[in-house]
């Protein structure tokens, strides 16, 4: 391809009008998300706005369909590209391929659909020894000029060529169109496919490709590029907050390879970009009646807005914002409760620290979860989670922690460590459950804590000796929850248990097919309790296919026989409860056929330690390296291997409910959580206490060991149950 055929006469709006392949982002689009994906509707929007924002093209998912019948860019589609580049052309004042004023662009991928595994961003597209000289003449920095090459060779290597050794084009025009195509292909790689098969996911939708101009944060001194959130998105409180990167660029604020500065450093070097970029946040908020996250790029002290998009946000932030927002009439009191969960609600009221005054520390590490927990230490995750049922408050202490600590962890109301960092594994699940947790306090830790009374304040990295009374919450915070509460109608302490009946009541409205035939019995009942702990009625009557009042009734009867006792988190076995519920499972033992079911039981051990390491993987990318899903093609692999296993054991799972019927159940709860999944909550692959895919095959585990006359402690010996 020449430059001359980007001067074809014609418009990208012509051409949109005749086959909507390739469209400007101009303010008017018009096209939903799903025919040019989030990041052009995004750009569309904020011109829209009249916010500023580099020219862009899209080449729609109906651009896509052609390229997948043809098996190649047709020359029409193409030509509606070389309009976009002359559109962007005319915007910048620049040209493309050119040695003169050249002209970078960006390629970014879009599916329909939220989709891991797409092709990543290709940065500086358009750039040759002739282009990288007239950049470094233009700017006289020869050394900005090579950067920008370099950042260029490696992304088009790395996410169109698939090697980093390989020849990248000379040509810019076939640069442009084998990203384009790349993109393209990308849709029906092996990979892609199985994706989409396990998740029930059309093959039809296809991927939008966006193309923008570039602007370039790592031109000089007045250049960089950031993040920015229109609230704190840890407290929820305004000003603006936010991080940027002076000579950045692309995904350098957020990769963690370097260190942003503070967003006041650029309020004092350059006051108004800082100015025009509060402005802009304010505006997205308001336009988005939500926090805004904002990428931005700063180029020689002219801002440029990237994307927006709603920001991901602490538990406090939450709270604060929800109310907030409803006293700036930006949201309703309604939509404030459907943006808080009964586990952020709790998160806030959990006391932060103790009272440290007087208590010399028994042990120091880092903070890994804030906040503060009493109770006897155990180092065994089994005895953590006996005794918890039992009624005990108990401290899990390890000299670190694996994927089979799990059900300790649970059952714990804190987590010390004597190995790792804030990205080990009891740092990443403490999260997730919410347990204080204090990581790499030194070797030694387990011997001398064994046994005693101790409270361990997450938030400082402590472990105290003894029941520490915990601080106050912040008032702020109590009177955030009370105004919840008021407008749910019930106090603040009664607000999470609300906001989880009410999230059980839609989910069960969602899940209307699931069979509810079976009755639920006693022993299935005590069964769930004493597996999950402690659980409430709402979470049982979704896992057993119940109506809640049923369960609220049957449980209060279990309470009034002794068998089962109410605690704040729900319902748990008595002491009284256990022997029972042995007794009812030696019982079920009699009627099941044992050859068959330990047959089966042997097959799905093998299953069992697949899962394992697919659950492994999906937390940690290898032992010393938390996955902190930044990686899509990464995660992608690891949700296909699961939802390939669980396809495969399927059959399995239908012969146990025909050789034990109480099991029945779990075909239907392992495939909620497969559809879940697919459907892009991936909480349900492992998050504890909820009916993730690895808590209910955890919990069946449990069963097949009980049903097979087996304990645990026997499975772990012989390294089936760890």
């Amino acid at each position: 391809m020449t430059a001359e055929l980007a001067q074809r006469p014609g418009s990208v709006a012509d051409a949109a009008a005749a086959d909507v392949a390739v469209v400007e982002l101009d303010g008017a689009c018009g096209l939903s998300r799903e025919k040019i994906g989030g990041k052009a509707w995004s750009i569309d929007h904020m011109r829209a706005l009249g916010l500023p924002v580099p020219p862009a093209f899209v080449l729609t998912t109906d651009a896509w369909a052609d390229y997948t019948r043809r098996g190649v860019l047709a020359d029409e589609i193409w030509a509606q590209v070389l309009a976009g580049i002359a559109v962007i052309e005319r915007g910048t004042g620049r040209r493309f391929g050119s040695a003169e004023r050249p002209l970078l662009v960006s390629v970014r991928s879009g599916a329909a659909i939220s989709m891991p595994g797409m092709m990543d961003t290709v940065l500086n597209l358009g750039m040759t020894d002739a282009v990288q000289q007239a950049l470094a003449d233009e700017t006289r920095n020869p050394a900005y000029a090579n950067d920008t090459r370099q950042r260029f060779l490696h992304q088009y290597r790395e996410t169109v060529l698939g090697d980093p050794a390989g020849a990248v084009p000379a040509d810019p025009w076939e640069q442009l169109r084998g990203a384009i195509e790349a993109v393209f292909r990308s849709w029906d790689s092996p990979r892609a496919k199985t994706y989409r098969a396990n998740r029930g996911v059309s093959g039809t939708l296809g991927t939008a490709v966006t193309v923008q101009a570039m602007v370039f944060g790592n031109l000089d001194e007045c250049s960089g590029t950031g993040v920015l959130f229109s609230r704190n998105p840890n407290t929820g409180h305004g000003p603006v907050y936010g991080e940027w990167l002076v000579g950045g660029q692309g995904e350098d604020v957020v990769s963690g390879r370097t260190t942003p500065r503070p967003l006041d450093e650029l309020a004092a070097t350059q006051p108004e970009v800082h100015e025009r970029l509060i402005a802009a946040a304010q505006l997205l908020e308001q336009d988005g009646r939500d926090i805004q996250d904002v990428e931005f790029t700063v180029e020689s002290g002219t801002l440029w807005l990237l994307q927006s998009r709603p920001a991901k946000r602490s538990a406090r932030a939450a709270v604060r914002a929800a109310v907030a927002m409803v006293a700036e009439d930006l949201i309703s009191t309604d939509e404030a409760l459907r943006r808080i969960t009964a586990d952020q609600v709790r998160e806030v009221l959990r006391p932060a620290s103790g009272d440290t005054t007087g208590h010399e520390p028994l042990a120091r590490g880092e903070s890994a979860c804030p906040g503060l927990a009493s109770g006897i230490v155990v180092t065994d995750p089994d005895e953590a989670e006996t005794r918890a049922e039992a009624g005990e408050d108990v401290i899990l202490v390890r000299p670190t922690t694996s994927p089979d600590d799990l059900h300790g962890m649970i059952a714990a109301r804190a987590i010390v460590t004597e190995l790792g960092g804030t990205t080990s594994h009891a740092a990443l699940v403490s999260r997730e459950l919410g347990r204080p947790c204090v990581v790499g306090c030194g070797p030694g830790v387990v011997e001398a804590l064994t046994g005693r009374t101790v409270t361990v304040d997450g938030g400082a990295g402590l472990v105290l000796p003894g029941a520490v009374a915990g601080k106050p919450v912040e008032q702020a915070v109590l009177d955030d929850v009370a105004q919840l509460g008021q407008w749910a109608g019930v106090t603040g302490e009664q607000l999470a248990d609300r906001l989880e009946s009410r999230s059980a009541a839609t989910e069960n409205s969602e899940h209307e097919e699931v069979s509810v035939d079976a009755p639920v019995t006693e022993l299935a009942l005590l069964r769930l309790v004493g597996i999950k702990g402690r659980v409430n009625a709402d979470n049982l009557a979704a896992s057993l296919g119940a109506e809640a009042s049923e369960i609220v009734s049957r449980c209060d009867e279990l309470v009034g026989a002794g068998l089962c006792a109410t605690t704040p988190a729900g319902f748990r076995l008595t002491p009284e409860g256990r022997p029972r519920l042995e007794l009812l499972l030696t019982e079920e033992r009699r009627t099941v056929d044992a050859a068959a079911l330990t047959a089966a039981y042997d097959e799905f051990c093998v299953y069992n330690a697949d899962l394992k390491v697919i659950i492994t993987d999906w937390q940690m990318k290898d032992p010393a390296t938390v996955n902190d899903h930044a990686d899509p093609e990464y995660d992608a692999g690891v949700l296909t291997r699961l939802t390939a296993t669980h396809q495969r054991l399927r059959p399995l799972i239908r012969r146990l409910g025909g050789l034990a019927p109480r099991l029945v159940r779990y075909t239907d709860r392992l495939d909620r959580a497969v559809e879940r999944i697919g459907e892009g909550d991936h909480t349900y692959v492992a998050r504890p206490i909820m009916d993730s895919y690895h808590t209910v095959w955890f919990e069946l585990h449990e069963d097949l060991i009980g049903l097979c006359g087996l304990t645990r402690a026997e499975e772990a010996a012989a390294g089936r149950a760890h």
